[in-house]
Order: C-alpha cells, then sequence, then structure tokens
C-alpha cells in the first residue's frame, strides 16, 4: 500500500521539481517493451517526496501476449520505490472516479473511489467500495484485490456489508436446437 492518504495533497509545501503539461510517460521492461502508458493533463514530479502526482491521468497497462487493462480517474499519484520505508515496486494510485476496464477476451469494468496499482507485479486493490461490471453479471464489495494478469479477483465483505453479486440470466440460455 501507498502512504498517501485519499483525502492528502502531498508536495503541496514545496514547488515542484517537474512541471509538465499534456504529459506522456511511457515505462519499458527489461526486456525493452512497453510495460505501461500514463498519459495525464498535468505532471507535477516532487523529487524529495519521491511521488508524481496526475490530473486526470488514463493508464495503459500492457501484459502481452494478453489484451491490456485501461484505468482512467480524476487525479492520481506515482509513487516511486522506497526501501528505506518497504516499499520495493512502483505504485500508481488512482483516486476520484476510478474506471479499470478490459475489453478483450471478456469485458470487464472495475469502478472505485481509489484503486492502487502495482505496475510490476500486474496488480491492483482497494479497501473502498467496488462494483465490478461484466458479462456475466455486476459484484458489489467492500474491497478488491486482484492479479491483472490472471484476471482473478479476491472481494471483501465487512460485518456490516456482505458481497452482493448479480448474475445475468443470459448467461444460462442453452440454445434451442431446432426439430
Amino acid at each position: 500500500r501507498t502512504d498517501v492518504a485519499p483525502n492528502e495533497t502531498p508536495g503541496r509545501a514545496g514547488e515542484p521539481d517537474l512541471f509538465m503539461s499534456k504529459a506522456t510517460i511511457t515505462q519499458y521492461g527489461d526486456a525493452g517493451a512497453v510495460r505501461y502508458r500514463l498519459e495525464s493533463a498535468e505532471v507535477l514530479h516532487y523529487d524529495a517526496e519521491g511521488l508524481t502526482q496526475l490530473s486526470a491521468p488514463a493508464l495503459t497497462l500492457n501484459r502481452a501476449p494478453q489484451s491490456p487493462w485501461f484505468a482512467r480517474a480524476g487525479e492520481g499519484f506515482v509513487k516511486e520505490p522506497d526501501a528505506a520505508s518497504g516499499n520495493d515496486s512502483e505504485v500508481i494510485l488512482l483516486r476520484d472516479n476510478v474506471h479499470l476496464e478490459q475489453q478483450e477476451p471478456n469485458r470487464i469494468d472495475i469502478s472505485s473511489s481509489t484503486l492502487s496499482i502495482y505496475p510490476d507485479r500486474q496488480f491492483a486493490e482497494t479497501d473502498r467500495p467496488v462494483i465490478i461490471d461484466s458479462a456475466s453479471g455486476r459484484i458489489s464489495a467492500v474491497g478488491m484485490s486482484g492479479d491483472l494478469k490472471s484476471g482473478l479477483f479476491k472481494v471483501q465483505s465487512s460485518d456490516g456489508q456482505r458481497v452482493h453479486t448479480i448474475v445475468s440470466p443470459a448467461q444460462f440460455k442453452r440454445a434451442i436446437s431446432p426439430s
């Protein structure tokens, strides 16, 4: 988890070390393939905090040969790895009307108020209410964590709120063979 609280706006005490407008950040893997592409209306980087603030970010998380995941939000942050704090991988924290979606092989749209994405691990999680829409139906839960490479998600409930699942009846209709 990242140490940026949902209501916190980090780096505001000083001026950013880097400012970009209408920026695209491309991250490459060790083999030279594009791991992700992150577009943002504004990018403010605070070197001392190892933090980059994003305005209206749009993320494309590649996972070749499978189809990519797409994420968008009102704002976001990229937290650099920091071994001293125990954070050993980069974290992209999205918040404010977050949508994470995949179109193929099966459409899925995950929405929440916040979502942390770990590009190196191809993992996403939130401890906020989440709705998962797919061709099979809809799931509402208190939180979620999931492996984006395999598409397997674990949803959480609480004492006051259970996981709520609505299954689409269309997926159970059998093809009627002509007589």
